[in-house]
């Protein structure tokens, strides 16, 4: 039987995540980097601490980890879905700040044409008053 390595299965995770590496480990309530880096060394990570991590990823690692949801189940703690809700936030604040940024270059561009207009009109003046 093939062994998974729970340890690169969280980091695996946590390094597509959203959510920068020390939020995470500050949301599943370890203080220091070490720590999560000692966790993901382990082939063998205990679930009760991949719980923790799943709960500040928002992340159920069911599709890697089968046995993790009997786990919970045998614990009576409640599955984690892979909902991601600050990705979703993440995007919402990203899409929100497209818009803006499309907003401002219409007015730059704008701008730019009026700017043009205004320069031309000024030239045409100047070479009337020279002539």
């Amino acid at each position: 039987m093939n062994k998974k390595h729970i340890g690169k299965i969280l980091n695996s995770v946590a390094e597509n995540h959203a959510l920068p590496k020390v939020e995470i480990i500050r949301k599943a309530g370890y203080e220091s980097q070490s720590t999560y880096y000692k966790h993901i060394s382990q082939t063998d990570l205990s679930f009760k601490i991949l719980y923790k991590y799943a709960k500040a990823l928002d992340y159920g690692f069911s599709k890697e980890l089968p046995e993790f949801k009997k786990w919970l189940e045998k614990n009576n703690l409640p599955e984690i879905e892979n909902s991601n809700k600050e990705l979703q936030r993440l995007t919402r604040e990203m899409n929100k700040w497209k818009e803006k940024h499309f907003e401002l270059l219409e007015k730059y561009n704008s701008l730019l044409e009026n700017q043009t207009k205004y320069i031309k009109e000024l030239e045409e003046k100047l070479k009337r008053k020279t002539e």
